[in-house]
């Protein structure tokens, strides 16, 4: 969020601003980063599906 504060900005005008972009703890929501980066598969054996995923000769 971008505040312009220029000359003729009053102490009210600034608390107002400043009210505005002021976020209460319940109101923040942890991303979710999956939609992003994608949700891994179920499985059992991590290195066995790193080494199944990474050959490519398989």
């Amino acid at each position: 969020m971008i505040v312009t504060i220029e000359n003729t900005t009053t102490v009210e005008s600034m608390k107002k601003s400043l009210e505005r972009g002021k976020i209460t703890r319940s109101e923040r929501k942890k991303p979710n980063l999956a939609r992003f980066f994608g949700v891994l598969p179920n499985f059992e054996d991590g290195l066995q599906y790193q080494k199944n995923a990474r050959n490519e000769w398989n």
